[in-house]
């Protein structure tokens, strides 16, 4: 199935190429962030220059709120993100938007205006609104409500455009009233007069900054003011400009100023007060700048109507990050409007039409595709084959291009990485090995060549098909449709070994040798070992004696640890390891989900200098402890850009890292790098109801009174972690409930109703998982106090007086009661027996309309699962047939004639199929012109083919469709189970392979899936 994953190899790229995120606040000294983990290879590192940066996108066009154009984003001190639109503001909480507009909300105030310019976190958490037309507004989390400062200034109705805090705890606010500044517990505003008395001009205040020493800077226009701590008057910066307005101002970690301009590039001015130039190009010209931010390690992302040029502030250097349609994960769009770092240093970028976020610093692993382009002009290769050479350099080969290779430049002039063709490289090429001279293996679908170093002519050893190669001091072994063997020191030869037919299978599918001198062979069928000594070889199948913990025939990877054990990776079967016991080698352990595994179809097996063992899955890559079998997967927040990968594409480079080829391109994963520890992200209640009456969510420690009329409450939280990683929750009220009850993100809501009268607590967990796979309790719970009013009738007075009259009426009544008792219990003995007789009748009606098809009276999907399931279960003792049936050209009957008549001929196929079936033999319709027929106790292909020439013989004659009469062609795809244990999908892949060559045969015939690999 190469060509399945080679299409599905760029759509899996965007399912988890980005990393998530959390927030800070724009164009402004930024605290340090978390620093920057690196490779640990050099500080110059080349292929961290040319790795490309994934999106996540959390909002696109429809999906933001009030189809508003996006402006501005923040986060607060809570945690949350917010979301500036010209159509109001939003609050994001990693799942979903909840919107605030000029109408009060449930529980939330309403905002003066729709348009909201600027967003701003204070350095105390507070969220502050620059509005368009009025002025400036503060949100009060503990009423969702949104508030102006204490007195009335021309700042109410001024066009707010930028605002900043200094470390005395006054807020800048720059608008088209000119510069203000807010303090006080009750926000008093002061309007700074401009005069020779400030030193300001008249006019638009456009970008303000306190920087780290307090002095503070002022943008009005392309004129530069700073202003001193302690003092009271601005000084002009000569930038020497004359046209454009600055946007924004930055201060990077040696004290200069970054000066951004809209049309006319970017101003550096020194600590000392002097100015250069810094001009920036994209596509020949200068971009309008719209934003600029400190993406800390001293890079600085500039954001404009082009994308985004991030500048390294000590070295010059520039680099453009734009939105390409060859690559998912890029850049989603290029017209930006303002770029915006969160406070675990995730940038979010804010565009015309999508709020997206990236780790500018991945973490551990670094995602190639770019460079995978042969030419600018073409979209990436597929890399499905890689290996790494001792000379540092990464080589590939794909299905439809030359094998290539990526060197490293270790300087600092020149490209970081060069790509290449391998000199005479086929097609196709699936495996390389390496000699310690420089020579070079080329195995694939055009055959096996070696590459001498000394760039002579490459020497073709074999035409036939090769994919895999394993080079042993000065053997290499090539492994295809059998076993050779080619003498390293006189590269012209292959020999064929002739223990080679002795495996279980030809198709060699992974080698490895172990210190006791034997060669292992991975097959499609089998594992085996080879006595290189004798040529005996031994093979293991899945649960027998000697490898009971193997669990699939596929060995797609082998290797050796350091403890001299086997790990025999499969398709499908998770991992097996051997164990030599004296002579004999036997399976001591098994790897699965249950263990930690995202997938049990196994990629690629690599062991690192030290103990660690690696494996890429089809759900990801992981790294395995052989001592403890702790099992750590890399998530989102390491940096991980993809999740399937290539089986058996892998390899480790002379510095210790892992390059794997993914679906979607290299993944380069550092080992050297620990695991980026997992931050308590703050939890936190989004929504609270009670009683129907939405209510803000309490302060802590505060008690939510519920009135005695409601008694239901429905809790809403989140995790306000933006870093991709999986989210699951555990909830509990107590003392009403012992156990605890797991939702995932996309159930976060904890709902209760008839609550009894007192106080009780809902304690909210996040979830994380730990060493094995299994979850754990992680940072601080949400706790929520209820205190549910009684009713008058729940007084204690009224129920003790409550006891004593029923006691007195129990004793007058008891015989009364005895009687009715018995003529209600007749009366009820009919009505059950009346109702259970409906019950029984509507159970059958809701069968029937689960497991039918509505149109044809087939079994559906549904029904067919559950057939196929009991069948594959006892298909050794009992063996079938399973026929996939399709209607060659039944659009064009749809397309010519119409649905109805559509329709008309699906019944009256679905009836011919059930006159030419046995009764014992059951029929689907699986969609569309789509049937299914599992055929019971069918054994051979002779049966298979008796039943597929009666079912052409009764579609010989035309079937009647409405007022029309047509011939029906049918193609059909079979498939012979006669094994347990076979999954589902397998069993359908098959013949629906079997139905894709039918058609490929011309139509209207069938064809029998080849048997299936034990």
């Amino acid at each position: 199935m190469r060509w399945l994953r080679y299409g599905l190899g760029w759509m899996l790229i965007a399912a988890a190429s980005v990393l998530g995120a959390a927030a800070i606040n724009p164009d402004r000294p930024h605290p340090p962030a978390p620093a920057a983990s690196v490779f640990t290879v050099a500080a110059h590192d080349p292929w961290r220059s040319v790795a490309d940066l994934f999106f996540k996108v959390a909002a696109r066009d429809a999906a933001i709120p009030d189809a508003g154009l996006p402006r501005a984003v923040a986060q607060d001190g809570q945690g949350f993100i917010w979301l500036a639109t010209d159509g109001g503001l939003a609050r994001w909480d990693g799942v979903g938007f909840k919107s605030y507009t000029t109408e009060p909300g449930p529980a939330t105030g309403a905002l003066p205006e729709l348009m909201v310019s600027t967003l701003f976190a204070d350095r105390g958490g507070r969220l502050w609104l620059g509005m368009n037309a009025e002025g400036l507004l503060w949100h009060d989390p503990a009423t969702e409500t949104f508030r102006r400062p204490a007195n009335r200034t021309a700042l109410d109705h001024a066009h707010v455009q930028a605002i900043d805090d200094d470390d005395a705890g006054n807020l800048w606010v720059g608008s088209d009233r000119g510069l203000a500044v807010v303090g006080g517990p009750d926000y008093h505003v002061t309007m700074v007069a401009p005069g020779s008395a400030s030193g300001l001009p008249a006019g638009t205040v456009r970008a303000v900054m306190a920087d780290r020493h307090g002095a503070l800077w002022v943008a009005s226009g392309v004129r530069l003011f700073r202003r001193e701590r302690g003092s009271r008057r601005f000084t002009e910066i000569a930038l020497g400009l004359t046209t454009g307005t600055i946007e924004s101002l930055v201060e990077d970690r040696q004290g200069r100023l970054w000066v951004a301009t809209d049309t006319s590039g970017l101003v550096v001015v020194d600590p000392a007060g002097g100015s250069r130039r810094f001009g920036i190009e994209q596509n020949g010209r200068a971009p309008v700048v719209t934003s600029m931010i400190d993406a800390g390690d001293d890079q600085l992302w500039v954001g404009s109507r082009d994308g985004i040029v991030e500048v390294d502030a000590s070295t010059r250097d520039v680099r453009h990050l734009t939105h390409d349609p060859a690559i998912p994960g890029s850049l989603p769009e290029n017209g930006l409007n303002q770029l915006f770092r969160d406070r675990s240093g995730m940038i979010w970028v804010v565009g015309d039409a999508t709020l997206s976020y990236v780790d500018p610093v991945p973490h551990r692993v670094l995602g190639l595709v770019s460079i995978l382009r042969p030419r600018a002009d073409v979209a990436p290769e597929a890399a499905w084959s890689v290996g790494a050479a001792p000379d540092g350099s990464i080589w590939y080969g794909s299905a439809d291009a030359p094998a290539r290779r990526l060197t490293p430049n270790r300087n600092a002039h020149g490209a970081p990485v060069r790509q290449s063709t391998v000199p005479g490289a086929r097609r196709g090429v699936t495996a390389f090995a390496f000699t310690p001279g420089g020579g070079a293996f080329t195995a694939g679908e055009d055959g096996l060549f070696f590459t001498p170093a000394n760039s002579r002519p490459p020497i073709t050893l074999s035409s036939a098909r090769w994919s895999r190669l394993l080079l042993d001091g000065t053997t290499l072994y090539v492994g295809g449709d059998g076993v050779g063997a080619v003498d390293v020191r006189h590269p012209t030869t292959l020999t064929h070994v002739a223990w080679s037919k002795m495996l279980s299978d030809p198709r060699v599918r992974s080698m490895a040798t172990t210190p006791d001198g034997a060669l292992w062979v991975g097959t499609a069928r089998g594992l085996n070992r080879v006595d290189l000594a004798s040529g005996k070889v031994t093979a293991f199948q899945p649960h027998s004696a000697a490898a009971p913990e193997l669990q699939a025939n596929y060995i797609s990877t082998l290797l050796v640890d350091h403890h001299g054990r086997l790990w025999a990776g499969t398709l499908g079967g998770g991992i097996t390891i051997f164990q030599r016991d004296g002579t004999t080698w036997r399976s001591v352990r098994h790897l699965g989900r249950s263990d930690g595994l995202p997938h049990d179809t196994i990629d690629k097996l690599l062991r690192v200098p030290g103990a660690a063992i690696w494996a890429s899955t089809d759900g990801g890559i992981v790294r395995i402890d052989p001592d403890t079998w702790a099992v750590t997967p890399l998530r989102a927040a390491d940096g991980v850009p993809f999740v399937a990968n290539w089986t058996g594409a892998g390899d480790v480079l002379p510095d210790g890292r892992l390059v794997f080829a993914s679906f979607g391109g290299l993944a380069l994963v550092d080992p050297a790098v620990p695991a980026r520890p997992t931050v308590a992200a703050p939890l936190r209640f989004t929504a609270i109801d009670a009683g129907g009456h939405a209510v803000p969510p309490p302060q802590p420690g505060a008690v939510l009174t519920i009135a005695s009329a409601e008694r239901s409450v429905t809790a809403e939280f989140a995790l306000l972690d933006y870093a991709g990683r999986d989210q699951t929750f555990a909830y509990r009220l107590s003392p009403l409930e012992q156990g605890w009850t797991r939702v995932d993100a996309q159930h976060r809501v904890a709902r209760y109703t008839n609550l009894p009268p007192g106080t009780s607590t809902l304690v909210v967990w996040a979830l994380a998982p730990s060493a094995g796979g299994r979850l754990r309790p992680v940072g601080t719970p949400l706790v929520l106090k209820l205190d549910v009013q009684r009713k008058w009738f729940e007084t204690t007075v009224f129920r003790v007086f409550t006891v004593l009259a029923l006691i007195a009426a129990v004793v007058a009544l008891f015989q009364l009661r005895m009687r009715a008792a018995r003529s209600r219990q007749r009366r009820l003995e009919h009505l059950v027996a009346q109702r259970t007789a409906e019950l029984l009748v509507s159970q059958t009606e809701l069968e029937k309309l689960a497991y039918t098809d509505t149109l044809t009276g087939l079994g559906n999907r549904r029904r067919y699962g559950e057939v196929v399931g009991r069948q594959l279960a006892q298909a050794r003792r009992q063996p079938f047939a399973l026929l996939l049936i399709d209607l060659d050209r039944f659009k064009q009957v749809n397309d010519e004639l119409g649905h109805d008549t559509g329709d008309a001929l699906l019944v009256a196929v679905a009836d011919r199929l059930s006159d030419a079936m046995r009764q014992r033999d059951t029929i689907f319709r699986l969609g569309g012109d789509e049937f299914a027929i599992v055929v019971a106790d069918v054994a051979d292909a002779h049966a298979v083919g008796e039943v597929c020439r009666r079912l052409y013989a009764t579609f010989a004659k035309p079937v009647s469709a409405g007022a029309h009469r047509l011939r029906v062609a049918l193609s059909i795809g079979a498939v012979i189970v006669d094994r347990d244990e076979q999954a589902m999908e397998v069993v359908y892949r098959r013949a629906d392979q079997a139905l894709y060559e039918a058609k490929n045969a011309g139509r209207g015939t069938w064809r029998i899936a080849s048997p299936a690999v034990p």
